[in-house]
């Protein structure tokens, strides 16, 4: 590893190398100016990201009252009025401080420059996340500052034992990374792997979290996500007290929470914001709704191709009349409207939202009306898709819903070819997957499998909060219970 070049007692060959570095970066000032011994002094910013009359009053007009002579580069951070201040004496150090929006303050016969924080970023105010709805919760969410997220914890958290550990990623971005936890509670053996994992990426840049996940997620080929993403604050400190750890990373408002169960991603910060019986009932909602997102359209492939005797007399008589009509098998009729309706889907996220609920409706009313008028779809086929698709957005994590998608699509051709045995062997090879998975290394499907008593009171079902006393398994946690040690 090459040693740091070191600074120059001669200012004009710092700019010069500095020049050289930030050559057609017009966006980055240099500033020079005459201090009060007659020595000449450079300014280095980026322009936008700093508070000018800050500079202006708490940098430049003490640095021009100083008899730089008579003061070392130990005492000259004390003449200033500032908090956020630091010297250093190489070059790289001076790049990479003006790169993340610091000041960097030259001196001519001095080997060293002084640093100062006077950011002034502009950024996004706190507000409730659009994808996580919460109903008597906190309204306020992530933003892509990280410093403000930090801050949302650190308020939210008041104690020495939540620490942030950095870890900078990206060849080219120079990206900040933190992974949260409360010491104490999180296991250092996850903390350990977990760093570790981080710190081995090599990349050019990340520009969003999800491409750390994919890297180091442990299964990759797994559509099931294995960790969690959430804007919410308040489900981050949850998992925290709980003894998970938190990955955050500058520029995005996404954080990932692991380690996660399958059972993590029906559960929703309203669950516990209601009684116990409410919050089950909801959560019974949910399952059975994954359910039927995964296997309803394929249900009814295997019923009207294969096992039409399953259905009822006087059901199958209309279903047999409107089939009449349809040209096609039910399995080109299931793809059909199931391409479509994903497609409408798509359409709807990527348009701006005073086009996408136009979008939702006309595609879902028009284009349904229409296919059963053509006789390409029957009209039972139309309340089986509309049901499916309200299922699935009944899941509250949005990479969940696509990986159910995902599935849907294997069980109606599993189903096209071997009827309701094709929805039986779909739904067992999904089981066995999931049994399979890890997340971090601990099992996917904890605490079902393997089976913890303690732990099962908060998965399919959420029993009162006194009788959650004991922290879930998953994340070994060094503390085992919610109160006390």
């Amino acid at each position: 590893m090459c040693a740091a070049k070191l600074l120059s007692e001669d200012m004009s060959v710092n700019i010069d190398e500095l020049t050289t570095k930030f050559k057609d970066c017009p966006d980055i000032v240099n500033k020079k100016l005459i201090l009060k011994d007659g020595r000449q002094g450079c300014l280095f910013y980026i322009k936008g990201f700093i508070n000018i009359d800050l500079i202006q009053r708490d940098l430049i007009k003490p640095m021009m009252s100083i008899d730089i002579t008579n003061v070392s580069d130990k005492e000259i951070l004390e003449y200033l009025p500032l908090i956020n201040t630091s010297t250093c004496y190489d070059i790289d150090t001076v790049i990479s401080s003006v790169l993340n929006g610091k000041t960097v303050f030259l001196i001519d016969k001095s080997n060293y420059a002084i640093i100062c924080e006077l950011n002034d970023f502009e950024k996004r105010s706190i507000s409730e996340p659009e994808n996580e709805k919460n109903v008597r919760g906190p309204h306020e969410g992530f933003i892509e500052n990280l410093d403000s997220n930090l801050g949302i914890l650190r308020k939210r958290i008041k104690n020495e034992n939540l620490k942030f550990k950095n870890i900078i990623l990206g060849n080219e971005t120079k990206q900040k990374i933190v992974i949260a936890y409360i010491n104490g509670i999180a296991n250092p053996k996850l903390l350990n792997i977990l760093t570790d994992k981080v710190s081995k990426i090599n990349t050019d840049g990340l520009p969003a979290i999800g491409y750390i996940e994919q890297y180091i997620t442990d299964s990759p080929n797994s559509p099931f996500p294995q960790y969690l993403p959430t804007e919410r604050p308040d489900k981050v400190v949850s998992a925290l007290l709980e003894g998970r750890l938190v990955i955050l990373m500058d520029g995005t408002p996404f954080s990932l929470i692991v380690p996660v169960s399958f059972w993590s991603f029906i559960q929703a910060p309203d669950d516990y914001n209601t009684k116990w019986m409410l919050g089950s009932f909801i959560r019974y909602i949910r399952l059975l709704s994954l359910i039927i997102s995964m296997t309803l359209p394929s249900l009814y492939i295997s019923a009207t191709a294969f096992q039409y005797y399953l259905i009822p007399l006087n059901l199958l008589i209309p279903l047999a009349i409107s089939r009449t009509r349809v040209a096609f098998p039910p399995v080109i009729e299931a793809l059909v409207m199931e391409f479509t309706i994903e497609i409408i889907r798509e359409a709807s996220i990527r348009l701006p939202t005073y086009i996408s609920a136009t979008i939702g409706v006309v595609g879902g009313i028009i284009i349904g009306q229409a296919a059963v008028n053509a006789g390409i779809v029957s009209s039972l086929f139309i309340i089986v898709v509309a049901v499916t698709a309200m299922a699935s957005y009944v899941v509250p994590i949005y990479d969940f819903g696509s990986a159910l998608r995902f599935t849907r699509f294997l069980f109606l051709i599993l189903s096209s070819f071997f009827g309701i045995i094709g929805v039986v062997v779909g739904i067992a090879l999904i089981i066995s997957h999931l049994l399979s998975l890890e997340s971090l290394g601990q099992p996917y499907f904890m605490p079902i499998m393997p089976f913890k008593k303690d732990s099962i009171k908060d998965t399919i079902i959420r029993a009162p909060l006194n009788f959650m006393k004991i922290l879930p398994h998953i994340s070994l946690p060094l503390k085992k219970k919610r109160e006390g040690k």
